[in-house]
């Protein structure tokens, strides 16, 4: 294999590392002092003082369209990608994406923190989606189930521009600083207000909570467009690997003609794979938390360094690969193995360093 590329696709921090006045900051979002010289994550203090540093003007996702020659969906909304992974997606309709959170009460407002993403699993997604139909019959609204714990919106087209916000960028964030903007907003809006008020007192919430899940306070609807279609001649055997749960990636890897897998227990294991030419996988910090409700956002890249980013410099450093890339905070780190030996590069401590 030449080259893996590791996406940590909700680890954004500036809120927390510059200096950014936090809104209605919770409590257990207060990150701790950093390691020394990120002395938890050492793959991660490696990538970020020896590796090539760019910064990702358009985001992951276009990254990873022209990194599979696709460069034709890079600038596509992330819904248009993500409904080519439904075996029958509406082509003439809208379609957004609608991810469950969790949404923390402050003094003042409602707010996201870094657990707030949620991923339901697939027996509460057909169950949300069956009661939608039945509860908004008639609006013109449907949701459709995703692999990996997310919904899609079908939705009549907007009558104007809508910027979104999504919903990975916005710990410590305000819902009343994220909500839609522009000339087709309002009914975005309003739909948002009334699955709002649809799942306050939904049975699911009730289930989960009793069995102290986190209950969804809406489902964020983000990334809206057309949905995407696959191009003419869309190969039948890729030879890029994708691994994770990703709504995106799917979708854009069944365009391309491949399927997504999910991420492998034995990572160095997958590396040596001699059939494949490259490999990408996503994870998030989100999920790490949820699993472990005692760890805060350092000890959730910890663990994602031990299984992913370390394993494969290592194979880096055997001579098994080329690169190792990551992207993360908007920007992307290339190494190879000779740039170990750029001693003069200054150490960044902790996470810092992906600033």
């Amino acid at each position: 294999m030449r080259e893996i590329v590791i996406v940590i696709r909700d680890l954004y921090l500036e809120r927390e590392l510059t200096g950014r006045p936090p809104v209605a900051r919770a409590p257990r979002e207060i990150v701790p002092p950093a390691g020394p010289e990120g002395a938890t994550a050492p793959g991660l203090a490696h990538l970020v003082r020896f590796g090539h540093k760019s910064a990702l003007t358009e985001g992951w996702r276009a990254w990873a369209a022209r990194w599979l020659d696709l460069p034709q969906y890079a600038a596509a909304a992330p819904a248009s990608v993500a409904a080519a992974a439904l075996e029958n997606a509406p082509a003439d309709r809208a379609v957004w994406l609608a991810t469950p959170v969790h949404l923390i009460a402050g003094l003042t407002s409602l707010h996201f923190d870094r657990r707030s993403l949620l991923h339901l699993p697939g027996a509460e997604l057909e169950a949300l989606a069956a009661d939608f139909r039945d509860t908004f019959n008639g609006s013109g609204f449907d949701l459709r189930p995703l692999e990996g714990g997310e919904l899609l919106l079908c939705a009549p087209r907007v009558s104007g521009p809508v910027t979104t916000a999504e919903p990975a960028r916005l710990p410590l964030t305000a819902i009343a600083e994220a909500l839609p903007v522009g000339e087709g907003a309002p009914a975005l809006r309003r739909l948002g207000a009334e699955i709002e008020m649809w799942l306050h007192s939904h049975p699911i919430n009730a289930a989960r909570a009793r069995r102290g899940a986190l209950t969804v306070g809406t489902l964020w609807l983000w990334g809206g467009g057309a949905p995407a279609t696959s191009p003419p001649g869309a190969l039948q055997e890729v030879p890029e690997r994708a691994y994770g749960f990703d709504a995106y990636l799917r979708g854009l890897w069944r365009l391309a003609g491949g399927e997504v897998r999910p991420i492998p227990v034995d990572w160095a294991a997958m590396i040596g794979e001699p059939r494949a030419r490259r490999a990408l996988g996503v994870v998030e910090v989100a999920e790490l938390l949820h699993a472990n409700p005692s760890w805060n956002l350092e000890d959730a890249v910890a663990q994602i360094d031990r299984r992913l980013i370390s394993p494969s410099l290592a194979a880096l450093h055997r001579g098994g690969l080329e690169r190792v890339v990551l992207l993360a905070n908007d920007r992307s780190f290339t190494v190879r193995a000779a740039d170990r030996w750029r001693l003069w590069r200054r150490k960044r401590a902790g996470l810092e360093g992906l600033l």
